[in-house]
C-alpha cells in the first residue's frame, strides 16, 4: 500500500484567518482532545450521533495514524490550537475502501476550511490506492452535503431513514480536475466556498 504524501499548507480563510493544515501525530491528542472538548452540542452530535461519545475512543481514532488510517489537522496560526480535525480508515475487508470522518471548531465554520479539508483528505487517499471514501451523515447536515455534492468528484447517495450514505469516488471528474489546478492560488487568498459542517466515520458507532 502507498502513503500519502502531504505538504504542510498555511490557508487564508474567507475571514481573513490563517490556519496552518498538516498531518497529524500521535502527539497531538491532548491538543484534539480539546478541540473536541470545545466543540458545541450541536457540533457535537453532527459528528458523533450522540450527545456524549466516547473521546478516548474518538481520539484515538483522529490520532493514531498508519497505514491504514490517515489524518489532518488545522491549527490556528494566533495560539496554536486545533480548530479542525479530518481524517479516513481503511476498510480492513475492502481496503480500496475507507470511512472519511471531520468536524470544525464552531468559531471557524463557514470560511471554507472543510472544503479544502475534503479535497487533500481525497488527495491522500487516492495516493494510497483507496478509490472510494464513505460516511454517513445526517439528513439535517445540509452544508455537509452540499460541500460532497460540490466537490466535482463522483458521487453517490443512499437515504435511509435517519441517514445519507454518501460514496465519493477519489478519481476526479474533469471539473475536480480543473478545481485542482486552481486551488494552489485559492489557498493562498480568501477562499470562497462554503462550510463542510461535520460528519462521523461508519467506526465511531
Amino acid at each position: 500500500m502507498s502513503s500519502p504524501r502531504h505538504r504542510p499548507t498555511n490557508l487564508v480563510l474567507r475571514d481573513g484567518s490563517t490556519v496552518h493544515v498538516r498531518p497529524v501525530t500521535a502527539e497531538d491528542a491532548p491538543a484534539v482532545r480539546a478541540f473536541f472538548e470545545d466543540l458545541s452540542p450541536k457540533s457535537i452530535a453532527l459528528r458523533f450521533f450522540c450527545g456524549f461519545p466516547d473521546l478516548d475512543r474518538a481520539v484515538r481514532w483522529a490520532t493514531e495514524v498508519d497505514q491504514h488510517r490517515y489524518g489532518l489537522i488545522a491549527t490556528s496560526s494566533t495560539d496554536g490550537r486545533v480548530v479542525a480535525e479530518a481524517g479516513w480508515e481503511r476498510d480492513p475487508d475492502r481496503p480500496e475502501r475507507a470511512e472519511v470522518a471531520f468536524a470544525i471548531a464552531d468559531a471557524m465554520q463557514h470560511n471554507g476550511l472543510g472544503t479544502v479539508l475534503l479535497g487533500q483528505l481525497t488527495e491522500a487517499a487516492a495516493q494510497a490506492g483507496v478509490a472510494v471514501l464513505n460516511a454517513e451523515v445526517l439528513p439535517q447536515n445540509h452544508r455537509m452535503l452540499h460541500v460532497f455534492r460540490d466537490s466535482g468528484f463522483p458521487l453517490t447517495t443512499r437515504t435511509l431513514p435517519g441517514v445519507v450514505l454518501v460514496e465519493l469516488a477519489t478519481s476526479p471528474s474533469p471539473g475536480a480536475r480543473a478545481l485542482r489546478t486552481l486551488r494552489p492560488a485559492v489557498e493562498q487568498s480568501a477562499l470562497r466556498t462554503g462550510h463542510a459542517g461535520s460528519l462521523r466515520p461508519l467506526s465511531m458507532r
